[in-house]
């Protein structure tokens, strides 16, 4: 979990000159996405909450009202850019692995997970990340 939290950290300070802040608050029903680290068989499940993509989307595409699908296809690339970084992060460590291509869910309830780690953005902007085993 320590690789993804400190790639995620990353990728949102890179995209927007923000660092999110951690939060003891998880968000469970939101935007869902799921990417799986192949070889190391976890999936890496992503939750936003809309204006946590809003934000996302005006900083990357400089929309300030995105459509579902753009919301969407948002959520996807953040479960897509987070967990690839984690992979060059973790291969500077020695630790190897694939990663699926990321898949959005719905907007949707999380009720099965083994650990997670949770972020807000200034304002009302909130991510969980959850890691399930897929074993």
């Amino acid at each position: 979990m320590e690789v993804i939290k400190e790639s995620f950290f990353e990728v949102i300070k890179g995209s927007i000159s923000v660092r999110p802040e951690e939060s003891i608050i998880p968000l469970k029903k939101g935007y869902l996405t799921s990417i799986e680290m192949i070889g190391r068989e976890t999936n890496v499940l992503l939750v936003f909450n809309k204006p946590f993509l809003k934000t996302m989307c005006f900083n990357f595409l400089g929309d300030k009202n995105p459509s579902n699908d753009a919301l969407e296809d948002m959520a996807r690339e953040l479960a897509n850019l987070t967990v690839g970084h984690a992979k060059v992060i973790a291969q500077e460590r020695k630790i190897n692995f694939n990663i699926s291509t990321p898949e959005f869910l719905g907007v949707r309830v999380i009720k099965d997970y083994d650990q997670g780690a949770h972020f807000r953005l200034k304002g009302s902007g909130h991510c969980s990340i959850f890691l399930r085993s897929s074993r």
